[in-house]
């Protein structure tokens, strides 16, 4: 299927983002190696100048003004029940390489995307160069002290609750989830009575194909904030088009308002998040991953 000429400009402009990366990777070699005086001041002051700038409404009309969500063949957003307009937290799976399911479907019309604030690490919105990209794009820092805040004023707040780790599972095929030990979300919003959302996005993992070797090796990498993929598709860092990107997001799941939740309490509601994602996963399966179970790690 052909692309229009302003899809295929913008999903080669989505590529300066790795671009920045790489750089920035290319700087901290320099940094470490050579100790070069006038890299270490670059560094600073674009780390400095990045925590100034804030989500650009001119940078995001010409983020949508490509249309980059039509280089996927076919893209669909299905919601099992009407989610609440405050005080809800959708957590996104899986990571995969560059979150597609999250970032493309954040501003489409109509539907939960639109009033959401959607949250990163602060490692990775502090990376020079690219790390502002994200942070024009509306992104803000997932740590603990933003989050407290949005959730106390009602904010509808999106996460990808696997991170890196759940990055570095990624398998073309396979759908994977890293969930067991991640219990911090359901502690931050039993302390506000936030309502939980599962999301789900079926095709995340197939964008592109993965090396799988050395698995132990690499998520131990994540610890330290390292990546620990190796991906490419035919078009290199460029994600395969043929791809149906399907996000559902599930049912919510209501938890009560616990101030100083229990490990009891974080325990018995981060069980029932699982089941949630397992019975959301399941119900969609059959139609979208037909033959795939999901992996929980």
């Amino acid at each position: 299927m052909a692309k229009p000429f302003r899809v295929l400009v913008g999903t080669f402009f989505f590529q300066f983002w790795i671009l920045f990366m790489g750089l920035a990777g290319y700087m901290i070699y320099r940094l470490i190696v050579y100790r070069e005086t006038w890299n270490v001041v670059l560094f600073i002051v674009t780390m400095i100048l990045q925590v100034n700038y804030v989500k650009s409404e001119l940078f995001i009309k010409f983020q949508l003004w490509f249309k980059m969500m039509e280089w996927f063949d076919k893209r669909e957003i299905v919601e099992v029940e009407k989610p609440k307009k405050s005080n809800s937290m959708f957590c996104f799976h899986p990571h995969g390489i560059y979150s597609m399911g999250m970032v493309h479907n954040l501003y489409t019309k109509n539907t939960f995307f639109e009033n959401l604030v959607v949250l990163s690490s602060r490692f990775a919105l502090s990376i020079p160069f690219s790390g502002l990209l994200l942070t024009l794009f509306g992104l803000e820092g997932v740590h603990p002290e933003n989050l407290t805040k949005l959730l106390k004023k009602g904010s509808n707040v999106g996460i990808m609750v696997g991170g890196f780790e759940e990055a570095t599972l990624t398998k073309y095929g396979e759908n994977r989830v890293y969930i067991k030990g991640r219990k911090g979300f359901i502690k931050y919003a039993l302390r506000f009575g936030t309502t939980i959302y599962p999301v789900f996005t079926f095709g995340e993992n197939n964008m592109f194909y993965t090396y799988n070797g050395f698995q132990s090796l690499r998520l131990w990498l994540n610890k330290f904030k390292l990546i620990g993929t190796i991906y490419w598709s035919r078009f290199l860092t460029i994600p395969e088009p043929h791809t149906e990107m399907i996000t559902v997001c599930g049912k919510g799941i209501e938890l009560p308002k616990i101030e100083n939740p229990s490990k009891e309490d974080i325990d018995k509601y981060h069980q029932i998040y699982i089941e949630g994602l397992k019975e959301l996963y399941d119900t969609y399966a059959p139609k979208y991953a037909p033959k795939v179970p999901l992996q929980i790690f």
